[in-house]
C-alpha cells in the first residue's frame, strides 16, 4: 500500500484544497454613484489606518431607489444588492475631534430615538444591522484627486 503523499502546504492544505465554488466570493466595495439608496449598516469599529486612529462604519447596499444622474452612469459603474461601501471618520489630529465627533452625531444621531438612547457611543455600538435610507453623495481625496470616496447623508431608519 503506497503511503499517502503529504501537501507542501501542511495543516493549511485541509483548508485550501476546496472546490473554487464552494468559497464564497469576495464582498466587492464600490463607491456607489451618487443618489437615493437603502443599504444596511454592517458594521462600526475603531480600526487603525496607517497608524491612524478612525472610526470606520461599513454599509451594504440593498436597493437604489433612485441616481442623481443615471444616464451618466453605465452599467458596471452602478451598485448592486449586496455590493459594499465604507466611510472612515479619522482622530488622528487633535484639533480636529470636537469637527469629526460633531460629524458623527449629524450623520447618526438621528437614529438615537429608534435606538433608545442619546449616547453618540451607544448609538455607534447599537447600530449595526439597522437598514436606512439615505442619500449618497462623492467626495474627491484632497491630496489625490483620482480617488473618490462615498459619503452617506440624510440616512432614516427603514422601518
Amino acid at each position: 500500500m503506497a503511503e499517502p503523499t503529504q501537501s507542501k502546504f501542511g495543516a493549511l492544505a485541509q483548508l485550501v484544497g476546496r472546490n473554487l465554488d464552494d468559497i464564497p466570493d469576495l464582498p466587492v466595495f464600490k463607491t456607489p454613484p451618487p443618489g437615493v439608496y437603502t443599504f444596511v449598516i454592517e458594521s462600526c469599529k475603531q480600526k487603525d489606518i496607517n497608524e491612524k486612529a478612525a472610526i470606520v462604519t461599513e454599509y451594504v447596499i440593498v436597493d437604489t431607489i433612485e441616481l442623481n444622474e443615471p444616464d451618466e452612469y453605465e452599467e458596471e459603474e452602478r451598485v448592486k444588492a449586496g455590493d459594499k461601501f465604507s466611510e472612515a471618520f479619522w482622530f488622528d489630529d487633535p484639533e480636529r475631534v470636537e469637527q469629526t465627533t460633531s460629524v458623527l452625531k449629524a450623520k447618526y444621531g438621528g437614529f438615537g430615538a429608534h435606538l433608545g438612547t442619546t449616547n453618540l457611543l451607544e448609538i455607534l455600538e447599537k447600530m449595526e444591522g439597522l437598514q436606512v435610507k439615505g442619500i449618497i453623495q462623492n467626495r474627491v481625496d484632497r491630496k489625490d484627486k483620482t480617488k473618490i470616496y462615498p459619503q452617506t447623508r440624510d440616512m432614516v431608519v427603514v422601518a
